[in-house]
């Protein structure tokens, strides 16, 4: 959790993607509830600073978000308690919050530390910018 949380306060909001999809979750993500971003924490995760998304714009007021952080590490086994319920897929899910462990790697910086784990994450979140 440290390296992880090392390497995402070292790297700027800035630094990603400036369009007004991105713009938009990352805004959104002010708007987590405390449980999801208690666990963004507990991986030392800054959901702001995005690995890599995609937006898939729905016919309702909610817009379709998934995409990857990278973390720091291995997976070695599945927890069994806590705020994470695993299932057989490495999923857990927290509110509208759909989480996925893998070490099935895409798009990762050159310069972020090894070993490394990728957190899938899928979520409806609203269009909250004037855009």
């Amino acid at each position: 959790m440290e390296k992880t949380k090392e390497y995402y306060d070292n790297i700027l909001v800035e630094e990603g993607c400036n369009c007004a999809y991105c713009k938009n979750y990352i805004k959104a993500c002010e708007s987590f509830s405390k449980e999801v971003l208690d666990f963004y924490k507990m991986l030392g995760i800054d959901p702001q600073k995005e690995g890599e998304f995609m937006e898939f714009e729905a016919h309702t007021d909610e817009h379709l978000y998934m995409g990857f952080y990278h973390l720091v590490g291995e997976i070695i086994k599945k927890p069994s308690v806590g705020i994470m319920k695993w299932d057989d897929l490495s999923t857990v899910k927290i509110d509208n919050v759909d989480f996925t462990f893998t070490d099935e790697l895409d798009l990762v910086p050159e310069n972020f530390p090894k070993p490394v784990f990728q957190l899938e994450f899928e979520v409806m979140l609203p269009w909250l910018l004037e855009e």
